[in-house]
């Protein structure tokens, strides 16, 4: 996106229809039900990946209809800000198809994925959307940085600094934000991946506290990333846009973090998936977004493993991919917690789910992002070792394969298994996993090469690719 297009964002919130944000919720919520039942969007239960291409092209078109026709309403102003199909289009079409995060050894590119296509997927790491302690954050980071199959480190949330609560635009907040970015900084340095790309620090509710984590000699730098938000469904407002201006002018990439709730004003499956197509055009005209965090998540229970949340990574992951050149990811959202099976195995469906749909993989925040320190290293290895096995499937036998991946969990749902935070199942001296974890990951590491996935020499075909990493231990075995 050109600077001068925000210019015309911004004439146009001062300028455009106001309408009450009730009113924009209500029309959004009526025209995403017609548009559902226009192009006849269905959500079938046995079909978690869809092989339906007619389907993911009549999506797709769907949420074009329902930008087009809504726009995206600003909360600053409480006006609509209203685009052309032509000049949406010439957004779309040039939006970016392939960067770099990161430099020099540990650079990493992220490009542009088809559907069923052998390109590799880049794997985030961090505590996504999952609160850390001061105590744990630089530990966690580094377990995670430290991990040879990872290419990108997000920054995560702290939500203290020197044990006082963050109060939003106050000092704390600057304060509190510089500190997370140099400790992810930190953890990429005694990794031995000083050059490796960081994702976002997550803490900051303003712009000055996003603004506060840019630092090319200490912070975040040029190569890193950080996000702007659509707040449900479709709104922005001049925090947000402001963080565009300012990434835009010191040449950061921006992420479109969109978070679309299944059960809100979208509805069902169906309609959400509708509202997450027009999120992600919405994150190309409007925040100049370098790629796009996929994060849509039940109103009930926020996580998206579920059949529901799984068809929508898919059906819209294919949407994207066969219309768009963006570049998407997922961001996982479990029920369970850290250290159990069953966190594994909804990472495990829902990285198969994605990545034969073009969908690159964000990280996994467990417990739906609720509970302190339940982030390690250690899934991001079986997040990545999943997704590189799954390059090699078609839809088809993706879908088979999910449908295998919920009988291990899908009845524990309702009550989920708690887990463990992070200081109980790595030994935090050594920053290694303790073998009570490591037990659980290789137990369902077998499982899934008994279903006949390849866990073995997926990530083998991969490293070809950064031939650079080195292997831990239990790797190489």
């Amino acid at each position: 996106m050109q600077n001068n297009r925000l210019s015309l964002i911004i004439d146009r919130s001062e300028n455009g229809p106001f309408m009450k944000e009730s009113a924009y919720d209500m029309a959004l919520a009526r025209k995403t039900t017609e548009l559902v039942h226009r192009h006849g969007i269905k959500f079938d239960r046995s079909m978690i990946v869809p092989t339906d291409d007619d389907m993911a092209d009549r999506l797709y078109q769907a949420g074009l209809e329902l930008f087009l026709d809504m726009g995206v309403y600003n909360q600053s102003t409480e006006r609509c800000i209203l685009f052309p199909r032509e000049e949406v289009e010439t957004a779309v079409a040039e939006a970016p198809r392939a960067f770099t995060m990161g430099n020099g050894k540990d650079a990493r590119e992220m490009r542009h994925r088809e559907v069923e296509t052998s390109d590799p997927c880049i794997v985030h790491s961090g505590p996504t959307g999952t609160p850390s302690s001061e105590r744990y954050h630089p530990l966690i980071l580094y377990s995670c940085a430290q991990e040879p199959l990872v290419d990108v480190l997000g920054g995560g949330s702290v939500s203290t600094y020197m044990n006082q609560l963050i109060i939003p635009g106050s000092p704390t907040e600057i304060l509190g934000c510089r500190k997370q970015a140099m400790v992810a900084r930190q953890a990429t340095m005694m990794a031995g991946r000083g050059g490796m790309g960081i994702n976002d620090v997550a803490v900051p509710l303003t712009c000055s506290g996003k603004m506060a984590a840019y630092d090319p000699e200490i912070g975040l730098r040029p190569c890193d990333s950080m996000l702007v938000a659509i707040m449900p469904e479709l709104k922005t407002n001049y925090d947000q846009l402001s963080r565009v201006a300012f990434m835009q002018s010191v040449g950061m990439h921006i992420v479109n973090l969109m978070t679309p709730l299944i059960g809100g004003l979208g509805g069902g499956a169906e309609g959400t998936a509708v509202v997450t197509v027009a999120s992600h055009i919405m994150g190309a005209v409007c925040y100049s977004a370098a790629y796009h965090d996929m994060g849509h998540m039940s109103l009930r229970w926020s996580h998206n493993t579920d059949r529901m949340g799984l068809w929508i990574y898919a059906l819209v992951g294919q949407a994207i991919a066969r219309n768009t050149p963006m570049v998407t990811t997922n961001a996982i959202y479990t029920r369970s917690g850290l250290g159990t099976p069953e966190m594994l195995w909804e990472v495990a469906a829902c990285a198969i789910a994605c990545t034969p749909c073009g969908v690159h993989q964000m990280g996994i925040g467990t417990t739906g992002g609720k509970e302190t320190d339940h982030t390690s290293g250690l899934e991001a290895r079986f997040n990545a070792e999943v997704t590189h096995a799954a390059l090699a499937l078609k839809r088809q036998d993706a879908n088979s394969y999910v449908l295998k991946c919920l009988e291990y969990f899908e009845s524990t749902l309702d009550h989920p298994n708690p887990g463990k935070p992070f200081p109980e199942l790595y030994n935090t001296d050594t920053i290694e996993p303790g073998e009570e974890w490591l037990d659980v990951y290789h137990q369902v590491r077998q499982k899934l090469i008994e279903l006949g996935l390849d866990m073995e020499g997926g990530w083998k075909k991969v490293r070809k690719t950064f031939p650079q990493r080195s292997l831990p231990a239990d790797l190489n075995s």
